[in-house]
C-alpha cells in the first residue's frame, strides 16, 4: 500500500508541475502576440499611411530582407517581383 502512495504523490506532483509549466508557455506566448508586430508589417504600414517615402521603403525592405527569411507578401509580390530575386 505504501508503494502506490508514494507513486500517487510523485505522479501528482509531476502533474502540478505541468500544469504550471503550460501556464506560464500559454502566458508567454500570448503577451508576445500582443505586444510584438513584424518589422515588415509595420514598415508595410508606415508606407501605406504616407509616413515614409517610396525610396525610404525599398531601402528598409532591403535591409529587412538581408537579415530575415524570404517574403512572399508585400509590395513586390503585388507588382509580380519575386522578393527572393532582388
Amino acid at each position: 500500500m505504501t508503494g502506490w502512495m508514494g507513486l500517487m504523490m510523485l505522479l501528482g506532483t509531476l502533474a502540478l508541475f505541468a500544469v504550471i509549466a503550460a501556464a506560464v508557455y500559454v502566458g508567454v506566448r500570448l503577451a508576445q502576440g500582443a505586444s510584438s508586430d513584424s518589422a515588415r508589417a509595420v514598415l508595410d504600414r508606415r508606407f501605406a499611411s504616407g509616413e515614409i517615402s517610396a525610396e525610404d521603403y525599398y531601402e528598409r525592405e532591403s535591409v529587412l530582407r538581408s537579415s530575415g527569411p524570404t517574403v512572399t507578401n508585400g509590395p513586390q509580390a503585388s507588382r509580380g517581383v519575386d522578393p527572393g530575386a532582388l
